[in-house]
């Protein structure tokens, strides 16, 4: 009976994420959920289709504490971008700084761009006087260097990069809904580098950046610690780069309500972990599927 209930609100929540104001479901690449009354969860994930372009911009922390994060951070853009090559060669990477203070832009650099491009980039953005991360974006996508970093029509990948909190004035989840609204024709990921509650960065408490944790859990991920070695993790979680085979559930399920289809359609081909409460997908994985999970919660 459980499971008849769930298959019905799985077609509806499918029908629902299909057919809702016209959205082009194709271009969502982060976790969502809905919730039903009676504290049955239906949460979901859809797949990114491989870009055609795709233009990576890194808004970085330029204080005086992150200079030694610089040269990681070209090695990682390296790494990032021979991944990229797998997919398009039509890409720019470009960074600013994180208040948008003296010279805030540097590049477009692409294909043809030299390792030591990437490598001296962060050193000619000057020192930031403050880390307003999520406001220097919203501001510079007006900019008239926006016109080349962020083009029209190509997928989006914003890297933020800081050892300390993120300090705008916006909330959270404001934020996260201009990025949609701002993407909304594109697909689009963000990736977030900072100090973590675990962090072996001998820091003080309030520089652990809780708001891009929180950014990152918008799109079903965690932030990366700073204080790691993040150059080749920068790249693994990339959700335009990489299909995710596993979704870390928001909730404690009840284990044998717990459904799982994919475009629809039941399947088997999953197992989960309460270690990790976490559902890991033993089908093959295809760009633009909806994987969408059910589940009533203790």
């Amino acid at each position: 009976m459980i499971k008849s209930i769930f298959k019905f609100f799985l077609v509806f929540s499918l029908s629902f994420l299909i057919t809702c104001g016209g959205q082009d479901i194709s271009m969502i690449t982060s976790v969502e959920e809905v919730i039903i009354p009676d504290r049955v969860v239906v949460e979901y994930i859809i797949q990114p289709i491989r870009p055609e372009s795709l233009d990576v911009l890194a808004i970085v922390d330029t204080s005086c504490s992150m200079s030694d994060n610089f040269d990681e951070l070209g090695s990682g853009l390296e790494i990032l971008k021979d991944d990229i090559r797998l997919l398009t060669d039509d890409f720019t990477i470009s960074f600013i700084n994180s208040s948008l203070t003296g010279r805030y832009y540097a590049g477009p650099y692409d294909d043809s761009s030299d390792v030591i491009d990437l490598l001296l980039a962060p050193y000619t953005l000057s020192s930031d006087g403050a880390e307003v991360a999520f406001q220097s974006l919203y501001q510079f996508v007006d900019m008239p260097e926006a016109e080349y970093a962020l083009r029209p029509g190509a997928d989006k990948l914003f890297i933020f990069i800081s050892d300390e909190e993120e300090q705008s004035q916006i909330p959270v989840g404001m934020f996260r809904d201009w990025l949609i609204s701002y993407n909304e024709d594109v697909q689009h990921d963000i990736v977030t580098i900072s100090i973590t509650e675990n962090s072996t960065c001998k820091h003080l408490e309030n520089d652990i950046g809780n708001r891009y944790n929180e950014l990152s859990n918008f799109y079903g991920k965690n932030y990366i610690d700073i204080c790691s070695d993040w150059s080749t993790a920068l790249a693994d979680s990339s959700f335009i780069l990489n299909l995710k085979n596993y979704l870390n559930l928001k909730y404690i399920p009840v284990e044998e309500s717990l459904t799982v289809s994919v475009d629809g359609e039941e399947t088997d081909l999953w197992y989960y972990l309460s270690s990790t409460n976490t559902v890991y997908f033993d089908f093959s994985l295809v760009e633009g599927s909806i994987i969408t999970i059910g589940y009533n919660t203790i």
